[in-house]
């Protein structure tokens, strides 16, 4: 669970679909929502997490199929997370990040078989209830989704340690290249080159500040520096496009350019720590918000500081999202099977819009493209992030696995 991101939500999923009292989530070839609302002839159950239990209700709860709406409540001290399982052990819905002492309803239908409830509170030990068998006709129900545990994830996150190796490698070599420009006083040459390093940053797949602060070292911006883009703290990438894009001379840059080295050296000497690339459990994250991040940092011009390269580094972003997707597609086809396969045909035209706007087969700034291809590549990153936000939700590693 993402604790960090969502410790104070309450968001229920009725996994594949499926009406719920706060969110729904439906997967992409999963065939539609399957599960009842709300407003069907359901019963009413209510279940209980506490800091030390799970649901003591459901022994007592009634035994039949078919449309169930429960109202989870939440008396913990903490926030958690409340999973229904079948007998295979497959999440048939959940309630995410409930905060202490809510109470969230979700929906869905139940065929016949055994279910079981799974309590997961913060930072305390995981609980569960009885199970019961459930008898009786019903509709057709959700896709059960199979729970990922971290050594499923361990072989594709030893793949995009080394896909992230070879790429910060031949980011380092793109960075040498530029120290010899500056140092032969070729700012031109310096600034074609680095557009192709601030690329092979992006296809690192740290480009969200996934990387910390090793990350921000090679790609910060100056925004929240005590002295802006003149502050000691601003280096990197993007301070190098600064001086590129506004005048500073070739001897300044150079030193900019070498404590660059010096950052790169930093996140290679230490790509397989958790805060880098060696937490395989970020990988599902990634798949999203790599291109979540481009849409919010490039494709607004956020960090543009002079190179106007939001479209070329957008384009390196769907190329690395697309290799993620590829380390993750035997998980990810067990539990959406036509994922993958929609995924990266919206990427492909994704990456068709983005390339429309070059000239002479070269990256321009952003700022020149017409309406019509903004509007166009608007509306293929959001049709891609659509499908991609459940990712992280399917082969999530839940805290008891």
């Amino acid at each position: 669970m993402r604790w960090g991101k969502w410790a104070t939500a309450a968001v229920a999923v009725a996994v594949v679909g499926g009406g719920t009292g706060t969110a729904l989530m439906v997967l992409p070839g999963s065939g539609g929502v399957s599960s009842a609302v709300a407003s069907a002839a359901a019963t009413g159950d209510t279940m209980t997490m506490t800091d030390t239990s799970c649901a003591s209700e459901w022994a007592k709860a009634p035994t039949s199929a078919g449309g169930r709406t429960f109202t989870i409540t939440s008396g913990a001290t903490v926030p958690g997370e409340v999973n229904l399982d079948n007998a295979a052990g497959q999440v048939v819905a959940e309630v995410e990040s409930m905060a202490p002492r809510s109470s969230v309803r979700l929906s869905v239908t139940l065929g016949a078989g055994s279910y079981r409830w799974y309590c997961y509170p913060q930072g305390k030990p995981s609980t569960h209830s009885a199970p019961i068998a459930l008898t009786g006709a019903a509709g057709p129900g959700p896709v059960a989704v199979s729970p990922v545990a971290l050594s499923d994830l361990a072989g594709p996150g030893q793949q995009y340690e080394t896909y992230a190796a070879g790429s910060l490698a031949t980011l380092a070599a793109k960075v040498t290249q530029i120290q010899g420009d500056l140092r032969a006083g070729r700012l031109a040459a310096a600034r074609t080159d680095w557009l192709q390093a601030q690329m092979d940053w992006e296809l690192v797949g740290a480009s969200y500040d996934s990387f910390g602060d090793l990350g921000q070292a090679v790609d910060g911006l100056p925004a929240g520096l005590p002295r802006g883009v003149a502050d000691p703290q601003f280096t990197g990438l993007h301070r190098l496009e600064y001086g590129l894009w506004h005048g500073q001379d070739a001897a300044t840059l150079e030193t900019v350019a070498t404590q660059l080295q010096a950052s790169i050296g930093r996140v290679r000497a230490n790509l397989s720590s958790p805060g880098l690339a060696g937490d395989p459990a970020q990988l599902p994250v990634r798949a999203h918000e790599i291109l979540e991040d481009a849409l919010r940092d490039h494709l607004s011009l956020m960090d543009n500081e002079g190179g106007g390269a939001g479209y070329a580094e957008t384009y390196a972003d769907a190329q690395v999202t697309r290799v993620v997707l590829s380390e993750l597609a035997p998980l990810i086809a067990t539990r959406a099977p036509s994922l993958v396969s929609t995924a990266s045909g919206q990427l492909s035209a994704l990456q068709s819009a983005l390339f429309a706007t070059t000239a002479n087969f070269q990256w321009q700034p952003a700022k020149p493209a017409t309406r019509a291809q903004r509007d166009k590549i608007d509306a293929d990153i959001d049709a891609t992030l659509e499908t991609l936000s459940v990712v992280p939700d399917i082969l999530e590693v839940h805290r008891g696995q």
